[in-house]
């Protein structure tokens, strides 16, 4: 019995040394894991925001070519400028969506 306890200050030595030697390692792992995903889920959340964004982009040419139509009965939007650039900008958030997920 005096045996297990005078050998208890040595293995509790030995254990942390070995949690020294590879505690180091895991927990360094663990930090660059952790900034990993931690990065894919701002990008993630990024994307999300972008969507909710062209949705909305989406809404706002919807009504202007549904007013147009309405008021006016138009149907070639070729030249009208308020169009194009409200195409353009749907255009440039589903590029920028395209782009954050690769």
């Amino acid at each position: 019995m005096s045996d297990l306890f005078d050998n208890f200050p040595q293995r509790i030595q030995s254990f942390s040394d070995l949690f020294l030697k590879y505690g180091k390692k895991y927990f360094q792992s663990l930090l660059f894991h952790g900034e990993k995903i931690g990065r894919k889920g701002k990008v993630q959340i990024e994307i999300e925001k972008l969507k909710w964004e062209l949705k909305q982009k989406y809404n706002k040419l919807g009504k202007y070519v549904a007013e147009k139509k309405i008021s006016k009965s138009i149907t070639d939007y070729s030249h009208d400028k308020q169009f194009l650039e409200l195409v353009n900008e749907v255009n440039r958030i589903k590029l920028y969506i395209d782009e954050q997920k690769q």
